[in-house]
């Protein structure tokens, strides 16, 4: 058997730690100056239970939507009413953009692409990723500007190696870099932990200051929950390193370095060590000195 994918983590994950949705508003709401948000029910990771999508553009012009996640129908429904009424009030869809290629961002973009005719846009390892199953038709590339949506793009590897930002103004769509609720894993075999330090202070470095993410609301002190995340993660990464005695597997290692955290969050617990470790070997503060045992380098 091959490695775990992150989907079929999450639904480990939702087996043991069961959500109940709560209520959220079935129209757009404004988050920022020419961003509206609308949150739509997807399988994700607990404890959130939604992907925000965003529409963002001009008060009157075409408009962009980003990370249509969710693949049930009556979610659809609700997105198509949203977009039918924005239609009407001369703020037509016009184009797709995907932050990254996990089921929860892209569950619905291939059927918006047909129903309302418009092209899809990601990042070309996101594309590659979606090959045959979301018809992506437009590449972008880091700093890239759509001029006519005011956006300009970010390219921040680590959670995925196709992840982008898209910045807007003061304000940042940041998908799934850090959340208003619940986690971000970080999988050694779809990302990286090196990346994704290096993603958080290059967006740390940028102006914008409200963050947008895809799971809960709006982070309005954007550059203090970029430390935040940064410090948890160093902060973990020192526990990896402090428990690396004799050889140890991963198995023995979990229990010690997440001893903070939900047993039934072990297995991506488990993945997210992994990736610690990759980072720590390649930075040769650890070594693999058998296969699946790890020791201080």
């Amino acid at each position: 058997m091959g490695e775990p994918t992150v989907e079929s983590l999450y639904e480990q994950v939702r087996t043991t730690v069961p959500t109940t949705p709560s209520e959220v508003p079935d129209t757009l709401l404004p988050v920022a100056t020419g961003i509206r948000v609308l949150a739509l029910r997807t399988p994700t990771l607990p404890p959130a239970a939604h992907t925000n999508s965003y529409v963002v553009g001009p008060d009157q012009g075409p408009q962009a939507l980003i990370d249509p996640g969710s693949p049930y129908p009556d979610q659809h429904e609700i997105l198509d009413r949203a977009l039918a009424a924005e239609a009407e009030a001369g703020r037509p869809l016009a184009l797709v953009l995907l932050t990254h290629h996990h089921g929860d961002h892209v569950g619905d973009a291939a059927r918006v692409a047909r129903r309302w005719g418009v092209p899809i846009a990601a990042h070309a390892n996101t594309t590659a990723r979606l090959r045959g199953r979301v018809p992506v038709s437009r590449g972008l590339a880091d700093g890239e500007t759509l001029d006519e949506f005011g956006i300009t793009c970010v390219y921040t590897p680590g959670h995925a190696d196709g992840h982008l930002c898209f910045e807007h103004g003061d304000a940042s769509i940041v998908g799934d870099m850090v959340a208003g609720l619940g986690w971000i894993l970080i999988d050694p075999v779809e990302g990286d932990m090196a990346h994704y330090l290096a993603s958080l202070q290059r967006l740390l470095a940028l102006p914008a200051k409200t963050l947008l993410p895809a799971h809960g609301p709006v982070i309005t002190d954007g550059p203090a929950k970029l430390r935040e995340y940064i410090a948890h993660r160093t902060m973990r990464e020192d526990r990896v390193v402090a428990a690396l005695g004799d050889a140890r597997s991963l198995d023995e290692l979990v229990p010690e370095v997440y001893a903070d955290t939900p047993k039934p969050l072990w297995p991506l617990a488990e993945r997210s060590l992994r990736a610690h470790l990759d980072k720590l070997v390649r930075e040769h503060r650890a070594r693999e000195v058998e296969p699946g045992r790890w020791t201080r380098g």
